[in-house]
C-alpha cells in the first residue's frame, strides 16, 4: 500500500465571524474540503468571533473525522477567539485532542 501525501489548502476566513458572516464561513470551509483532504484555517489574530463560529468549526471538525480528511488551525486561538472559547466553556477540562486543535497544546495561564 503507498501512502500519498494529502493536499492540503489554507482557507483565509474573514476578519467577522459571527452569527451574520455564519453562512459565509460554512460555504469556506466546505468549499476547502472540497479542493483538498486537508484544511488550515487562517483565524485572523484581531476576529470578532462568536459561539456560530465555534460551532460551524466544531462541525467541520466532525465532518473531517467522518470523511477522513484533516482541518486544523494555522495558529493557536488568541484575541477575540480564545475569549469566546474561555466564555463558553469549552476550555474548561478540555481534552487533548480538543487542547491540540484550538491551542496547539499550550497551557492555559
Amino acid at each position: 500500500m503507498t501512502l500519498t501525501a494529502k493536499i492540503s489548502e489554507t482557507v483565509a476566513l474573514p476578519s467577522v465571524l459571527t452569527i451574520r458572516t455564519v453562512q459565509i464561513t460554512k460555504d469556506a470551509v466546505l468549499a476547502g474540503f472540497s479542493a483538498a483532504e486537508s484544511i488550515v484555517l487562517d483565524v485572523p489574530q484581531d476576529a470578532d468571533c462568536d459561539l456560530s463560529f465555534i460551532q460551524v468549526v466544531e462541525s467541520a471538525r466532525l465532518f473531517a473525522q467522518s470523511e477522513e480528511k484533516e482541518i486544523t488551525l494555522l495558529r493557536p486561538a488568541s484575541g477575540g477567539l480564545l475569549a469566546v472559547l474561555e466564555r463558553g466553556g469549552f476550555l474548561t477540562d478540555i481534552d487533548p485532542s480538543d487542547r491540540f486543535f484550538w491551542l496547539h497544546e499550550r497551557h492555559i495561564q
